[in-house]
């Protein structure tokens, strides 16, 4: 069965062959998956259940056209474009492994296992992002910017504007965003087009204040983060990326769990978040490669 990502259930297992996943543990590890920001959320998300195969099909709807109905006669000529069918390959395989003495918890001032847990989610939720940013490196059809040249608003706009000339629905700045190299950072808060929101939990706590997720920063109302990936640095200078939700897809196969296990033999407890999942780029068109310094 497909469904949406975020749908991810903490894993619970009683079974000592598969140690014990307490929720405490597995509660703070999808905080720090699924309440982060991330550029993969924008994109087109989902999560297969399936036991077998490496591979699942998302479809992309053609553009539609409306035709002139006859008036005498009422016909009409129907549009026979098909339905495409690209692949997602669930690839990559990431775990985040921990082995924890007894004693360090012990005599930790902090709870070890929450505050490990929570960053393990974190870690994953960039692992995603990071294999990303690596396909922007293949994006020709769409370019904006200049080589080794800091990012300008006219710069920013041409790039909008590439997806523009494709049609690509732009009405919902959710359905977009921006990665751009860390080097740029600077640059961007400079432009006319940036500012930023902050994202809170809705309640508050007993002095009154919020559980602060995270500042978003904004380009031209559109999420931007900035990353520092070796993948973002070419010859020619850095590259960014602004993408529409339709031009990556993402698969999940492993629905991402967190588990709590004694490792025979030894006085160390494991820690472990793994899961499995795939993203390619399968409308090159609603992407734009973004060229700068």
């Amino acid at each position: 069965m497909a469904g949406v990502l975020y749908n991810a259930i903490p894993a619970v297992s009683g079974n000592p062959a598969f140690g014990l996943s307490a929720k405490a543990y597995s509660l703070k590890y999808l905080k720090g998956l699924y309440s982060r920001p991330g550029a993969w959320k924008h994109m087109m998300n989902v999560t297969t259940d399936a036991g077998f195969g490496e591979t699942v099909s998302l479809g992309e709807l053609p553009a539609v056209t409306p035709v002139d109905v006859t008036v005498s006669t009422g016909a009409f000529s129907y549009d026979n474009t098909s339905i495409l069918q690209r692949t997602v390959t669930m690839d990559k395989i990431k775990a985040v492994p921990h082995s924890i003495p007894e004693h360090t918890m012990i005599q930790s001032k902090y709870d070890v296992k929450s505050l490990l847990s929570e960053n393990a989610g974190m870690a994953l939720n960039d692992s995603v992002d990071a294999e990303m940013a690596e396909l922007i490196a293949s994006i020709s059809t769409n370019s904006a910017g200049s080589a080794n040249a800091n990012l300008t608003e006219a710069y920013v706009f041409a790039a909008l504007q590439k997806l523009a000339e494709n049609n690509v629905p732009m009405s919902n700045p959710m359905d977009m965003c921006w990665i751009l190299p860390a080097s740029q950072f600077g640059a961007v808060h400079l432009l006319k087009g940036y500012t930023s929101y902050r994202i809170s939990n809705s309640g508050t706590g007993a002095d009154g204040s919020q559980d602060i997720q995270a500042n978003v920063l904004t380009l031209c109302g559109i999420d931007c983060y900035f990353r520092n990936d070796t993948a973002l640095t070419v010859t020619s200078g850095k590259i960014g990326g602004l993408f529409h939700k339709d031009s990556v897809g993402v698969a999940i196969q492993k629905s991402p769990t967190f588990r709590v296990s004694a490792i025979p033999g030894t006085v160390n407890t494991e820690l472990l978040a793994y899961s499995i999942f795939g993203i390619n780029l399968l409308a090159e068109k609603r992407a734009v490669k973004v060229l700068c310094a």
